[in-house]
């Protein structure tokens, strides 16, 4: 069974329109009939977000037709395409731009990412990735919200924070980027904190209060070095309000 074949399988078994089982992988849904018609396949990390979206084992994509030149082909428009936002903070890059600067044929790009849709969202899945397994297996222990996100989520944003810059200061991708992570990371507090579900808006202005708190942080000019935001964000969280700005 192809990659294309696995996907419909996926799909169909969730009784899901191949627009909606886009819609729960942030992708168009030309994608997942390109995929499902043998044109193309999806990237390492939109492969590990739909096994992580449907609880399936690590495994369950036997990627045989993958090799090595389409892995390098993919790493450079990705990176081309992060390249270009550098340098262009209020227009969005266009697929030509980047396919000049990745030096991979506009077929091939296409190939890759059918839509500007599908590279911004294979972006922010592989800038994440790592960052969501930490977080969640933090969560799976049962650590305090607070403490994994100042000791072990501030570590990992900071290591990437030439990147995390682009994607809090562009106007064109901050939006996608900042519902991207509110939406992931109320999940995995419900996943693991089933009670919190109780209480959906605690949840939302727990989430909004941290994503903000990394926006501001991650959207100076001279981002603050890591151990003076975390103390800065241990102070503010035991402090009332009121005394924020003495």
């Amino acid at each position: 069974m192809t990659i294309g074949d696995q996907i419909k399988h996926l799909r169909t078994a969730h009784h899901l329109t191949q627009q909606e089982f886009a819609t729960k992988i942030y992708i168009s849904y030309q994608s997942v009939s390109n995929w499902e018609n043998h044109r193309g396949y999806p990237s390492t990390e939109i492969m590990l977000l739909i096994i992580d979206t449907f609880d399936l084992p690590l495994n369950y994509f036997i990627a045989k037709d993958i090799d090595a030149t389409t892995d390098h082909e993919e790493t450079l428009i990705l990176s081309s395409f992060l390249k270009c936002m550098a340098t262009s903070r209020d227009e969005a890059p266009n697929l030509k731009t980047i396919q000049q600067l990745s030096g991979v044929s506009a077929e091939r790009v296409q190939h890759h990412f059918p839509s500007y849709d599908d590279l911004v969202y294979t972006l922010i899945n592989k800038v994440d990735q790592d960052i969501k397994i930490r977080v969640e297996k933090r969560l799976s222990d049962h650590e305090d919200v607070l403490s994994i996100f100042i000791n072990d989520m501030a570590p990992l944003l900071y290591h990437k924070k030439e990147t995390l810059h682009i994607l809090y200061t562009r106007p064109y991708i901050k939006g996608v980027w900042m519902h991207f992570i509110n939406t992931k990371y109320q999940s995995l507090l419900i996943k693991y904190n089933p009670d919190i579900k109780k209480n959906d808006l605690d949840t939302a202005y727990l989430i909004e209060i941290l994503t903000a708190f990394i926006s501001i942080w991650l959207s100076q000019p001279e981002i603050e070095p890591l151990e003076q935001f975390q103390a800065r964000i241990t102070y503010l969280v035991n402090h009332n309000i009121a005394s924020w700005h003495a």
